[in-house]
């Protein structure tokens, strides 16, 4: 058995092998179901043009023909579900009629094969009949619905499922191009003796299937590869041993095939279980972002009318307090301000991790946001006894990008460096070039390790002199800022000296 047998036999048991293990993860799906009736069919179609290399005889060449009318029918209709067309039983009965009558047609002689003398693997020495152009057009029609209805799915469809189907449809134009050179139109035109790529072209689908699975969870199975090259593998070195032409070769394959065996298994066992920790991170993940949504939501209304009842009575509209109580409200309206602004940034993460934050561009001048911005947090910064500067560009340029999210995002550093500066003061700059946006806050605060730098953009991520000075805050502003810089396709980074020699963080941005 040469090479090319070799690889068509692999083909004709990786599809088999493909096929069962999707119906066993799957099987009330009815796409599961379909994906392995086809996996059988084609295994089958593969396998008979693998014996007509080892047993040649007209038999197993009629076979071929036969199973090659069932494969495109049996990948039609399991496409058809994949991209949710409705497929009526007249539908059905057609399809599956078509490829019946092919089928009985194939082992008839002198309707699809005639004068058959010699067969070989690759081809054989006879004719065709009559039914042959027919059949051949029944082969390439339905192979171009296969083709157009996955171009029409991939057009409509979007994100993860775009990627899926982007990958079948790449699998499927190189499996179908090569089976109808080959199998189809070459022989229209009297070519009988050929390379079988047929066969082993089906790999290319299998193959791009299965990244669409492992990688974007298609059929919602994420372990199927692995289990079929597993099995497949090991059904191929246990008839490898029988074919050896010695005895020590002959044991060595043996052995090779206990040490497979033993790490196969391993390596199921370890996907099974990554798996499993997966799905049950994803779950949790999914968990936390829908509580604090809902707990955010509801956390809102309340300390919305605690600050606005507190800032009334603070500002005297019930009358004067007496200082005792004027300092209560004081600490109720601050703690309340705190409180929102965690609200708020439980909210933006809920919206980030679960995919619903959009950017809205629009033009702006960029010396008028960060002013904005640091005219809002100046009092802030004065009830600290801290300057708080912007160094305005000379020239002023507008932008085009979401000013709300760069707006959050700087202010975020520089509540932050508000926060962790007990002396001097934050300064502002700003830099615009024909291809990049450069905005830096430095101050003269406590200052970063690197080990502290290295976790700064985390969500709940604080350092150690946050956790000192700042026991209030959430960790989650710089992973805000972070999220928004990176929505606009920028980076941000922090840089320090060392404990007590300040920090300086920076925003870039492609200026587009």
């Amino acid at each position: 058995m040469g090479i090319l047998e070799f690889t068509i036999l692999f083909a004709a048991i990786f599809n088999l092998g493909a096929g069962i293990f999707v119906y066993s993860r799957g099987r009330l799906k009815k796409i599961n179901l379909l994906f392995a009736l086809s996996g059988l069919i084609t295994s089958s179609w593969v396998f008979s043009n693998f014996m007509t290399g080892m047993q040649p005889n007209h038999f197993w060449l009629k076979s071929a023909y036969a199973l090659g009318a069932l494969v495109p029918v049996s990948d039609l209709i399991w496409v058809l579900v994949l991209c949710d067309k409705k497929i009526t039983k007249i539908t059905n009965i057609l399809l599956i009629t078509t490829g019946l009558f092919f089928f009985g047609a194939s082992y008839i002689n002198n309707l699809i094969l005639t004068d058959i003398k010699k067969v070989y693997l690759g081809g054989f020495e006879g004719g065709t009949g009559f039914l042959y152009p027919l059949y051949s057009a029944y082969m390439i029609a339905i192979s171009l619905v296969v083709v157009y209805n996955l171009l029409l799915k991939f057009y409509k469809s979007q994100g993860t499922e775009k990627i899926q189907i982007s990958y079948i449809l790449i699998g499927g134009i190189l499996y179908i191009s090569s089976v109808l050179i080959v199998s189809f139109i070459l022989p229209l035109f009297k070519i009988l003796d050929f390379i079988p790529l047929d066969s082993p072209s089906s790999l290319f689908l299998l193959f791009f299937t299965a990244l669409a699975i492992t990688r974007y969870h298609l059929f919602q199975i994420k372990i199927i590869l692995t289990e079929a090259l597993v099995v497949s593998m090991a059904i191929i070195l246990t008839i490898l041993p029988f074919l050896m032409p010695s005895g020590s070769l002959k044991i060595l394959t043996s052995i090779v095939l206990g040490l497979f065996l033993i790490f196969g298994f391993l390596l199921i066992k370890a996907t099974h279980a990554e798996v499993r920790r997966k799905e049950e991170a994803e779950r949790l993940l999914k968990a936390k972002t829908e509580f604090l949504s809902i707990a955010s939501h509801q956390l809102r209304t309340p300390l919305t009318a605690i600050i606005g009842y507190s800032s009334m009575l603070k500002e005297g509209d019930y009358g004067r307090l007496p200082k005792e109580a004027s300092e209560a409200i004081k600490h109720i309206n601050d703690s309340s301000q705190r409180m929102i602004k965690l609200v708020n940034d439980f909210l933006s993460v809920s919206r980030l991790e679960t995919g619903r934050t959009v950017l809205k561009k629009r033009d702006f001048s960029l010396n008028e946001l960060i002013e904005q911005v640091v005219s809002g947090l100046k009092l802030k910064a004065k009830e600290k006894n801290l300057y708080l500067e912007y160094e305005k560009q000379k020239n002023d340029k507008i932008i085009k990008m979401d000013p709300e999210k760069l707006k959050e995002a700087i202010s975020n550093l520089i509540d932050n460096s508000i926060h962790y500066t007990e002396r001097g003061g934050i300064t502002v700059s700003s830099k615009t070039t024909n291809s990049k946006i450069i905005i830096t806050i430095s101050d003269t605060g406590v200052g970063m390790s690197r080990q502290e730098i290295s976790a700064l953009f985390e969500s709940f991520s604080r350092g150690k002199a946050g956790n000192e000075l700042n026991t209030q805050g959430s960790g989650l502003g710089l992973y805000i800022a972070k999220k928004f810089v990176e929505m606009h396709n920028g980076r941000i980074w922090a840089e320090s000296e060392g404990k007590d020699k300040g920090s300086f963080f920076h925003i870039e941005i492609p200026n587009k």
